[in-house]
Parts: structure tokens; C-alpha cells; sequence
């Protein structure tokens, strides 16, 4: 009787394999699983996710010193900030609080400088892991390491990122509060299903966004040889995948949020949790891309592999022949050779083999005859 186990574990490939030869969609999420498995994507993830928490300390000190010039320029907007400070947290310490913020104001420059140079060199790690895992999922390899070279690569990357990302933010939100603003115009509001479209318009446009960074992300970092038309429904999976991971994470922050401990633990290793699994899903989204039928059969092939090895040059061979004997002389030669030490060795073995007989001879031709009888 067979294990129950290992049955359970046939039955359950033989309907996958099924499902699969029946549904081109499974088939296709399933080769690219196949894919991210075999390039190792989860330990590039890793890397990817330890350069993007770290950079969050640049950032935030990046954005306080957006924010502090933004004040600096507006004396009405800083006095309402440092008030409203003062009556959430009276007594000495929101005065301490409204200190610390007149300071980090007058300083902004200083924390605006640090926050970019911070932002910039582990920008180019983050960058730098991202780049050599995409080489990785479309070419099978990396490129060969070059110090300026791949620098000058992740800062053009960080750039793409940086002008994508201002990009889908500009989209999303300009466009929102432009469309919200002429549907408050026309006064459709009492028109039924009215909030559908309120609700629906915003994720349309954050899709419509995050498919430009995933393009950026498809096209640009790895320095794809594919155009944009071929990548755009990479683009789009990934953006859909991207908002479905946002509404997860804000649904676990809604779920900690009203936890003290919770909120203050959870939130940072949630944190670190959701940046790991949307850079396990950016490695995803290649090799779901790099799986496309249309991208695996196109003329423009990416090699996949280690690259053959270099062939020797050839080299010409050079016949080094001396001048000897012709072919019929030596074959004359061994042949009389072979007949002289034939006869010269016959007749020594007939000697060995006679001389025994031959003494035995001499001996007895030596008797004398008999004497012949007197007669009487």
C-alpha cells in the first residue's frame, strides 16, 4: 500500500498539470515561479530590501528639510504649526517640541544637504542590487563588474526612479483633483452610483502611475534590448500587483493601529516585511515579463546561460619533414634484415639439437675390429 501523503502530493501534480495544459494564464504564472526559482530572486530581494530600509532615514531627513523651507518661506504656516504644537502638547515640553522645530527650520539647509548625499550613496546600493538581479532574470548573468561604469548605471537608474516616481504622483493626484473638481461642476452627485466611479478613478490613476515606474523598472535598469510596446503588459501586471500589496498593507496597519505596542513593533517590522515582498514581486514581475510568449519567441533573442568560451586563435600547423630513405628502400632493407637473422639463427638451433648425437658417433667409430680366431 502506497503512502497517503506521496498520493495526496501525485494527485495534486497531476491536477496542476492539468490546469495548466487547460489554462494559458496558470501555465504562464507558473513558468515564470519556475523562473524566479532558478534565479535565486529572494536572496537579490533580500539585499534590495536592506539598501531601501536603510535609505528611509535620508529620506525622512530629506523630506524635514523640504518641509522646513516650505515653512521658512511661509511665516503665517510656521506660526501655525509651532501653535498648534503648543496646545497638542502643553507645558514645557511642547515648548521643547516647538524649540526642536524652530531649529530643524532655521537648519534646513544643513539637513537638506545631508538627506541628499544620504539619499544618493545608499540610493546607488539599492540601485546597484536592483540592477545586477534584473541582469539576472533577463540575461542569466551579470554584466562583467566596472567601478564607474555600473555607478554611472545606478545613478542614471536612481534618476529614471526619482523622475517616474514624481511622474505617477503628478498623474495620480493631478488628475484626481482635477476630475473630482469637474464632476463637482456638473452636480452629478445624487447620480446613482456616483461613489463607484469616485472610488474607482483614484486606483485607475494609481495604476495608470505605478505603470511607469515598472516600465522604468523593466526597460531602464536592466538595459532591456525590448521595446515598450513588448513590455507594457509586464508593466501593467506589475502595477495591478503593486496596488493589491498596498491595500494589504493598509488593511495591516488598520488592524495594528489600535494597539499602542502593536502599533510602535509591528509598524517597523511590517515595514520591513511589505518592502521585502514588493521587491520579491519587482523580480516577479521580470520573470512574468521575460516568460511572455511573444518575449520568448521574438527575433531579438536575450542569451541566457554563462557565455560560451572564448575560442583560441588558430593556429597554423607547420609539417617539419627531413629528407630520408624512400619507402621501397626501407621495406628492402628489413625484409633482407629479417631473412639474414632468420638463416643465422636456424642454423645455430640445428647445432644445439645435433651435438649430442654427433659425439655418440665419434665415440663408437673408434672400436677396433675383433681379432679374428686361430685355426686349428
Amino acid at each position: 500500500m502506497s503512502n497517503p501523503v506521496g498520493r495526496l502530493a501525485g494527485a495534486a501534480r497531476e491536477l496542476l498539470r492539468r490546469q495548466r495544459a487547460r489554462r494559458p494564464w496558470l501555465d504562464h504564472l507558473a513558468r515564470a515561479g519556475g523562473r524566479y526559482n532558478r534565479v535565486q530572486a529572494d536572496l537579490m530581494a533580500s539585499g534590495v530590501t536592506y539598501y531601501v530600509f536603510l535609505a528611509l532615514a535620508p529620506v525622512t531627513l530629506l523630506l524635514a528639510a523640504v518641509a522646513g523651507l516650505v515653512l521658512r518661506g511661509n511665516p503665517l504656516l510656521q506660526d501655525q504649526l509651532l501653535a498648534a504644537l503648543r496646545d497638542a502638547v502643553p507645558g514645557e515640553t511642547g515648548e521643547g517640541l516647538a524649540d526642536s522645530v524652530t531649529s530643524a527650520i532655521d537648519s534646513a539647509t544643513t539637513f537638506g544637504v545631508l538627506g541628499l548625499a544620504g539619499v544618493v550613496f545608499v540610493g546607488l546600493g539599492a540601485m546597484d542590487k536592483l540592477r545586477v538581479g534584473m541582469d539576472i532574470v533577463w540575461r542569466g548573468r551579470p554584466d562583467p563588474p566596472d567601478l564607474l561604469a555600473d555607478r554611472g548605471k545606478d545613478l542614471v537608474a536612481l534618476l529614471g526612479f526619482g523622475v517616474a516616481g514624481a511622474l505617477s504622483i503628478a498623474l495620480t493626484t493631478g488628475a484626481t483633483t482635477a476630475v473630482g473638481r469637474l464632476l463637482g461642476l456638473t452636480e452629478i452627485d445624487d447620480v446613482p452610483g456616483f461613489f463607484l466611479l469616485t472610488r474607482a478613478l483614484p486606483i485607475v490613476l494609481a495604476v495608470a502611475g505605478d505603470t511607469l515606474l515598472f516600465l522604468w523598472l523593466l526597460k531602464g535598469v536592466p538595459g532591456n534590448p525590448f521595446g515598450y510596446r513588448q513590455l507594457l503588459p509586464g508593466a501593467v501586471f506589475g502595477a495591478v500587483g503593486f496596488e493589491v500589496l498596498k491595500l494589504v498593507g493598509g488593511f495591516y496597519l488598520t488592524i495594528i493601529s489600535g494597539n499602542v505596542t502593536a502599533s510602535t513593533f509591528g509598524g517597523l517590522v511590517g515595514l520591513i516585511v511589505w518592502i521585502n515582498v514588493v521587491a520579491r514581486f519587482a523580480f516577479y514581475t521580470a520573470c512574468w515579463t521575460a516568460t511572455i510568449p511573444a518575449i520568448e519567441h521574438a527575433r531579438t533573442r536575450v542569451p541566457h546561460g554563462p557565455p560560451r568560451p572564448t575560442p583560441l586563435p588558430e593556429v597554423a600547423l607547420v609539417a617539419e619533414r627531413t629528407a630520408g630513405p624512400a619507402p621501397a628502400r626501407v621495406a628492402l632493407g628489413l625484409l633482407g634484415t629479417g631473412a639474414l637473422a632468420g638463416l643465422l639463427g636456424g642454423r645455430l638451433l640445428a647445432r644445439r639439437v645435433l651435438r649430442p648425437g654427433a659425439a655418440g658417433g665419434g665415440r663408437s667409430s673408434t672400436r677396433r675390429p675383433p681379432s679374428p680366431e686361430p685355426h686349428g
